[in-house]
């Protein structure tokens, strides 16, 4: 075997994990609320010595890495990640993949996330915008690092105390971003007042985006027939419009993904935003008819977020990262018990970041949310069926 890891945790904990797991689509709880984070590469990169750009640099030195991080997070932070004796890789290009495929270049930062540069200049470039192949730019490098990374999972051998487990390639995908996000990653903060002067080019480059991304999607599931759990999309680009220019400009286009991609999942219609979403609320239940709104801005109180769409919607957030990462751990814990408070007793919550982990944030802080879903859990047994 290429590469041997052992992971310190126990099929206890993964069982319960996976209880947990399991009720929240029904707005159930097992014994507590589960508890899951937005951390992603860049959090653990400066405890592990490299730069943040050194993952990128080929699909084995990534593999590689995300192993090691994979083993870090579950034997270190407390949550409900790990839910079997599995790890699921997949290559890893932060929010890029897409918007570099329709045209926008990528900045390479040694140690921030990579970040779209906008190239379209004028309104007047819409007319002329090409479609482009669904293996274009990091959409054909994600697939080619999937195929290669599956190829890996082969000579690697994973042990959870002892035990066999494996590495299993999650199901491809290159979606993420909504369609509004990659015209705003393509023509940058001058989308918006696009959007007030020339409203039909605008419509026309939407629709051409939505068209790339079914040609994109396809291709993957082609390569991946294997069936998907969920369907997810960010509109982060979003909450800072009206609620009548969203129903205009996004909502749309965000449903003819959900109706194609969408069918028969528990979660077929997932939404993140950042930001303070409260006057989309309305609109995204209604409309858009989502089915969980994800790591939801920490702008957006959970007394709102559980007003506004608690039972109808799975809620997963909304702590403050930034408290998180500087504040203390009885801060952090009462944040969560507020949380709680408000949003548990809808069923369906899942606590977490409202959103990211920042780098730098203590360990000990992360450890604060699961330590109180599980006091919420003991003072509130009528919510959860594993309390006796």
């Amino acid at each position: 075997m290429k590469y041997s890891l052992d992971i310190n945790y126990s099929p206890e904990k993964m069982e319960n994990s996976k209880k947990r797991m399991e009720a929240r689509p029904y707005f159930k709880y097992h014994d507590r609320v589960p508890v899951n984070f937005c951390i992603v590469a860049r959090y653990f990169t400066r405890g592990f010595g490299i730069d943040y750009n050194d993952i990128f640099r080929d699909a084995e030195t990534q593999y590689y890495w995300l192993l090691q991080f994979a083993k870090y997070q579950i034997e270190n932070i407390p949550c409900d990640f790990c839910t079997e004796p599995v790890i699921y890789m997949h290559p890893y290009f932060d929010n890029v993949i897409t918007s570099s495929a329709f045209g926008a270049e990528v900045a390479w930062p040694k140690n921030e996330t990579l970040h779209a540069i906008p190239t379209m200049k004028d309104a007047s470039e819409i007319e002329s915008f090409k479609i482009p192949e669904p293996d274009a730019q990091l959409c054909g490098r994600t697939i080619d690092w999937w195929l290669k990374m599956k190829e890996l999972a082969k000579e690697t051998d994973i042990t959870f105390n002892g035990q066999k487990g494996r590495v299993e390639m999650a199901p491809i995908t290159l979606l993420g971003i909504g369609p509004h996000m990659i015209a705003v990653d393509l023509a940058g903060a001058d989308f918006y007042w696009w959007m007030l002067e020339y409203p039909e080019e605008c419509h026309k480059l939407l629709d051409k985006i939505t068209k790339g991304m079914i040609l994109i999607e396809e291709n993957a599931r082609k390569i991946d027939p294997r069936e998907r759990s969920a369907f997810w999309l960010a509109e982060d680009s979003s909450q800072i419009m009206s609620d009548d220019l969203f129903k205009e400009f996004t909502v749309p286009y965000d449903k003819i993904l959900y109706d194609r991609f969408g069918t028969g999942m528990l979660d077929s219609r997932g939404m993140h935003m950042c930001g303070n979403s409260i006057h989309l609320h309305k609109t995204l239940v209604e409309d858009l008819r989502i089915s969980s709104f994800n790591l939801f801005g920490h702008l957006v109180p959970p007394k709102t977020a559980a007003e506004n769409m608690g039972g109808k919607v799975l809620l997963w957030g909304n702590i403050d990262p930034v408290l998180m990462m500087s504040g203390s751990k009885a801060e952090v814990k009462k944040a969560c018990m507020a949380a709680l408070e408000e949003m548990a007793p809808y069923g369906g919550l899942m606590l977490g970041d409202g959103a990211n982990v920042c780098p730098g944030t203590p360990v000990e802080n992360l450890a604060a949310l699961t330590e109180a879903s599980e006091e919420y859990a003991l003072a509130h047994k009528e919510l959860f069926h594993a309390i006796v």
